[in-house]
């Protein structure tokens, strides 16, 4: 072979083990000289790189150099291996648990290991089978209670309960084996993804209906059920007259049952069994699943099993009066005696637990319990701080009548009633804590020294349990007080508009009866200015407690220059331009001021304190505010969408009035800008709607809410839109250009590309030309569509790509026909399995089902009427609808 033979078999992937090498080496050689006679003719020595054989190596293998380039990313990626791990983990898993038990073994430990370092995972996975668990075991408890019930007090009865007590079981079982009467007539297997048959068994008597029709049916009203309530789990059980539906979903496939009778629970975990034995050993199969039934023998022998499955009744046996009067009777002496039993336990168990809580209960000593003339004895000794037995003997549900109660008072030596007490006698300031310390009362804070001296007397006299008061940790609060009440004096003195006259102490008076002492008050009094700073506040600043203090302060006016200019601001009431100060014993005005506050100024009296006021400063305001105002009614007109009818001034006021668009500028905000106070100022304005084009624009912005591809701008006398849009949102323009009254700038629509002519519209045109053919009652698209649904699946696709880019909404909707052979409700269910059975293909081929809604019109929307084989053969389709939304 030649060396440019043997570039080509260089060129070519070693993966291709089918494929002879050096064979399809020297074929493409043939081929690259029939091109070019000069292949092939380069001298002996290093392999040649030529362009054209890379490139033809590209064109022949460049699929297969990027899958294989693809596979490397992915085993590079940990990420990216992961996932694609994860599609095929579930199936090696369950081939692998089904073919033997080494995967269990070696995944064992690892799964103990991770439940002993966080139960918390094992609990959140076992809680959504745990719910139906619990809720299927309670059925089957009330299902076994009613039988029991019914057939307890039967002679049939009685001898189903001689049968329990000699075999070992208990009654309700008995029952059930005896009543549960079933007979098990259809078990469909449906595919969970397409709702598509696989198998199908039915029992020798059962009424035969279409497989095919009740896989549909059951599908639809499984899909109505989880879009209705919003549950992912669907119907398990569906009741209708004798007839039982049970379904069991599985990874790929639905197992359903129909029941005549009354099954048990159990019947349940065998249809279970024979699921997971099905998925165990068919899992590919079930998977790709597309409609082809026949490699499902196996399937439908272990689904035969299932319609096998009955349980008949047994002949009924005769009713006996006697024998149910005395079992009757029986029953009723033994519950008599059992309930009496029952309630005298239940009574000795309260009156237990009340004496285990008066036991436990400080200041309370049991010295006697029994019964005496058929009530409850209980005596001993009760301290009046304890709690009231009363109250226990209530809340413990326990009738008072039958209880005999003998307390005798004491005193108790508990460190809690020791401390009450010692509260009680003492008395402690709330600076004071007390606190027991063995047989001491221990005293902590602060406190006068005549609670203190008072404490100290009283300890002679404290209650029992106590031999001693340590007043050790209690500081006297008097030499504080004292350094207190001197800064306090202090502080007053130096405050402008206070003269303190006189300081002193006084005692309180005591009142008649009182344990302790009264306290020692301290007095001040003189002469305080109403301006001047509030004693009260530097009473409390200081922490000292006014309770302890006697304050007199007379009022007076204190020439203090602050307190001259307070007086004086509050005579005045200057403007906020005005500012008022003492110059010696001149007022001093300075500022700016309306004329009218000079005016006034001038006549008011002169302040107690200064000898003159001084208005020399004072410049007026009322020219600088017609030039203000001037200005203001100037940059009114020109802001557009304001029309100004009236200007002047009323009550001294300014006053403005005229019409104003809400898109305008507010007029409140321009009088903000302007220096003039607001409140001088008296605004009136009407709503209008200008027609300058910016408000129209953004009027128009509004109603239309033009997509994203449409643009609009003001040109001269002109709006213009710009960009490309649906035919709908086109004709509202349009629409709304017609109702601009007259006046307004003129909306140009002429630059707006419509979609639907566009490259947007030829697709659609294109889609809704196509139509998938079928035979015959056949859910399935007939011989010779896989061509149109492959173009369908290209069509779709560079729809969708171009809709992204044209940022547009598509809506494709499937509508299922038929002919009008057969029932209304039954061709409407074959038309949505039509439907339903494109939409799965299309996106097999990779259509983004979001895209592709379904429907079925059944024989309502013939494409070709009469009853002829070519009118039926046509109008048994699935036609495509491509819907446009801006």
């Amino acid at each position: 072979m030649s060396k440019s033979a043997a570039t080509l078999e260089w060129l070519l992937p070693a993966s291709d083990i089918d494929t002879d090498r050096k064979v399809l080496a020297g074929l493409l050689l043939e081929l690259a000289r029939n091109v070019d006679a000069s292949v092939g003719t380069q001298p002996m020595g290093i392999t040649p790189f030529d362009p054209r054989l890379e490139q033809l190596r590209a064109l022949l293998l460049g699929r297969e150099i990027e899958l294989s380039r693809h596979f490397s990313q992915v085993l590079d990626d940990p990420e990216q291996l992961a996932i694609a791990v994860s599609r095929v983990l579930p199936a090696a898993i369950a081939q692998a648990s089904a073919r033997d038990e080494r995967l269990g073994q070696v995944l064992a430990p690892a799964l103990a290991s991770s439940v002993r370092r966080d139960p918390n995972t094992l609990v959140d996975i076992l809680h959504p089978l745990i719910g139906p668990a619990i809720g299927k075991s309670i059925d089957a408890t009330f299902q076994s209670l009613n039988e029991s019930l019914k057939h307890s007090l039967t002679w049939r009865g009685l001898k189903w309960r001689w049968e329990a007590w000699r075999t070992g079981t208990s009654f309700a079982e008995v029952v059930l084996k005896h009543t549960l009467v079933y007979q098990v007539e259809h078990v469909f297997l449906i595919h969970r993804n397409t709702s598509l048959l696989i198998a199908h068994a039915a029992s020798q008597d059962a009424a035969s209906q279409d497989p095919q029709l009740v896989s549909s049916m059951l599908a639809a009203i499984q899909d109505f059920v989880r879009d209705s309530f919003a549950e992912q789990q669907g119907l398990d059980s569906l009741r209708l007259g004798e007839l039982r539906l049970w379904s069991e979903p599985g990874p790929f496939a639905t197992l359903v049952a129909v029941i005549r009778g009354n099954p048990p629970e159990e019947l349940r975990e065998t249809f279970r069994s024979v699921l997971a034995r099905i998925h165990a050993e068919r899992p590919e199969a079930l998977e790709t699943f597309d409609g082809d039934s026949s490699g499902f023998a196996d399937v439908e022998a272990a689904l035969t099993d299932c319609v096998q499955l009955k349980q008949e009744s047994a002949r009924p046996a005769q009713k006996g009066f006697a024998w149910f009067l005395i079992a009757a009777v029986g029953l009723a002496l033994l519950g008599l005696v059992g309930t009496w039993g029952y309630q005298r336990w239940y009574d000795e168990r309260r009156w237990e637990d009340y004496l285990a809580r008066l036991r436990a209960q400080p200041g309370i000593a049991i010295t006697e319990v029994g019964k005496r003339n058929g009530k409850w004895l209980v005596s001993g000794l009760h301290d009046p701080l304890a709690v009231d037995p009363q109250v226990l003997l209530r809340e413990a549900s326990i009738d008072p009548a039958g209880v005999v109660s003998l307390w005798q008072p004491y005193q108790s030596l508990d460190p809690q009633f020791v401390l009450k007490r010692a509260q009680d006698a003492l008395a402690p300031p709330a600076t004071v804590t007390l606190a027991v310390a063995g047989d001491r009362i221990v005293a902590v804070g602060s406190a006068p020294s005549s609670w203190i001296q008072h404490a100290r007397a009283a300890s002679r006299m404290l209650p029992a349990g106590v031999s001693d008061v340590d007043l050790s940790q209690v500081r006297d609060l008097d030499e504080r007080d004292e350094h207190l009440w001197q800064t306090y004096v202090a502080r007053l003195r130096a405050e402008p508009g206070i003269a303190i006259t006189e300081i002193g102490t006084r005692d309180g008076l005591a009142l008649a009866g009182a344990s302790t002492p009264a306290e020692r008050k301290l007095l001040i009094g003189g002469l305080r200015d109403p301006l001047a700073v509030d004693p009260e506040l530097v009473l409390r600043e200081l922490s000292i407690d006014p309770a302890r203090v006697v304050s007199q302060w007379q009022p007076y006016q204190s020439l203090n220059p602050q307190f001259v200019l307070k007086r004086a601001q509050g005579a005045f009431a200057p403007p906020p331009t005005v500012t008022l100060a003492i110059e010696g014993d001149r007022l001093v005005a300075m500022g700016s001021a309306p004329a009218s506050w000079i005016q006034r100024a001038g006549v008011v009296g002169v302040p107690t304190g200064v000898s003159q006021v001084d208005l020399s400063q004072l410049r007026d305001l009322d020219e600088d505010d017609e030039r203000l105002w001037a200005d203001y009614v100037a940059r009114l007109r020109a802001e557009p969408g304001i029309v100004i009818t009236e200007t002047g001034k009323r009550d001294g006021k300014w006053l403005v009035s005229g019409m104003r668009d809400p898109l305008a500028v507010d007029p409140q905000i321009v009088l903000g800008q302007s220096a003039i106070d607001p409140t001088r100022v008296v605004s009136h304005w009407q709503p209008y709607q200008s027609l300058d084009p910016e408000f129209v624009l953004k009027r128009l912005q509004a109603a239309l809410a033009p997509p994203a591809t449409v643009t609009l701008a003001v040109a001269g006398d002109r709006i213009v839109a710009v960009g490309s849009a649906p035919s709908t949102w086109i004709q509202r323009a349009r629409a709304a250009g017609r109702l601009l009254p007259a006046g307004a700038p003129q909306f140009d629509l002429s630059q707006v590309r419509d979609l639907s002519e566009g490259a947007l519209g030829k697709l659609r045109d294109a889609i809704q030309s196509k139509e998938v053919r079928f035979d015959y009652n056949n859910p399935l698209p007939a011989r010779g569509q896989d061509a149109v649904l492959d173009q369908l699946a290209a069509e779709l696709k560079e729809l969708t790509a171009l809709s992204s880019t044209l940022r547009v909404t598509t809506r494709v909707t499937l509508t299922g026909h038929s002919d009008v052979v057969g029932q209304g409700l039954y061709n409407l269910a074959l038309s949505l399995a039509r439907a339903e059975s494109v939409r799965t293909m299309l996106k097999q081929r990779g259509v983004d089902p979001d895209l592709l809604a379904v429907r079925s019109a059944g024989t309502l929307e013939p494409r070709e009427l009469g009853d002829t084989e070519a009118a039926r053969s046509i109008n048994r389709r699935v036609s495509f609808t491509v819907g446009i939304d801006e």
